[in-house]
């Protein structure tokens, strides 16, 4: 399915008409590693000052910004479209890099359609619809995870047939085993490379009580994304509130990102879930990269 009329209108109206005609405008090189900024960290921010945020984001060396198509649960008030926010992030002299997906979609047709228009090449879904869905929040049975395969597949389908990689990402509860065998690895082994690649996001796959570098290198050529944050279990009560800027927790990322670099060419992008200040923790972030990273 193409971009609609609509969509197409929309898309010319948030000044990305230069990639329907396939040429994305250009983004000035940067010295030092190239690394991204995922809009959570900096999502309060963001809401108050869209450009404003971006351009701070830019200045504390970040060279790419994901961001989502909409909130949780559908749009929020006063956020920009996803087009308008791609050509804030390109203003802002940063890259588009991986745009999210919902994670409660009723039409995944109208939302691959709207990544696209963007000018991204990776979309993400968030988390698989069964564990969000049941009773028990971020539990679920092997057999209600497998008969949700093929949604995946099909999504996937959908975005390769648009030009987008799908990335899975993972959270701490997909590397726990259902019935013997862990979702991630049921997600590798039942739907085929072309149609499924996997953001690994190294926090919560630590918290799974499994290495980050062993999974990237069991994942391979398929870990097209990644997400950089640390893990802090005395901070707040819930596990979305260990999240803290990498370098300040618990898994040693100084001595974990050069190894992290040799295992894998996927970009990593700094993300902390519910930062009480997100420029603060994006400015930590980028400046234990840039130490470690030369």
């Amino acid at each position: 399915m193409g971009i609609s009329l609509v969509d197409r209108r929309a898309v010319l109206s948030g000044g990305a008409a230069a990639l329907l005609a396939g040429a994305a405008p250009a983004v000035a090189r940067k010295a030092g590693p190239r690394f991204g900024l995922a809009d959570i960290t900096v999502m309060k921010e963001l809401l108050r000052d869209y450009p404003g945020t971006l351009r701070q984001a830019a200045a504390l060396g970040y060279r790419v910004m994901g961001f989502r198509l909409a909130g949780y649960g559908g749009p929020v008030p006063g956020e920009p479209a996803p087009t308008e926010k791609a050509a804030m992030v390109r203003d802002a002299g940063l890259e588009v890099g991986v745009v999210r997906l919902g994670v409660r979609s009723r039409d995944y047709d109208r939302e691959l359609d709207l990544a696209a228009a963007t000018g991204t090449r990776i979309v993400a879904l968030s988390t698989a619809a069964p564990f969000i869905s049941g009773p028990a929040l971020f539990s679920t049975t092997r057999a209600a995870f497998e008969a949700w395969l093929p949604q995946l597949a099909a999504i996937g389908e959908k975005a390769s047939a648009r030009g987008l990689t799908l990335a899975y990402h993972n959270h701490w509860y997909d590397l726990l085993p259902l019935d013997g065998e862990r979702p991630l690895d049921l997600m590798a082994r039942q739907i085929p490379p072309e149609i499924l690649s996997f953001e690994i996001d190294l926090a919560w796959t630590w918290y799974a009580g499994v290495a980050p570098l062993d999974l990237l290198r069991q994942l391979g050529p398929r870990v097209v994304s990644m997400h950089w944050k640390d893990v802090d279990r005395t901070r707040g009560k819930g596990v979305t509130d260990h999240a803290v800027a990498p370098g300040l927790g618990e898994m040693g990322y100084p001595a974990l990102l050069p190894q992290v670099v040799r295992a894998t060419r996927a970009l990593g992008y700094v993300e902390v879930d519910s930062p009480d200040d997100g420029i603060a923790a994006a400015r930590q972030g980028a400046a234990l990269i840039r130490r470690v990273l030369k």
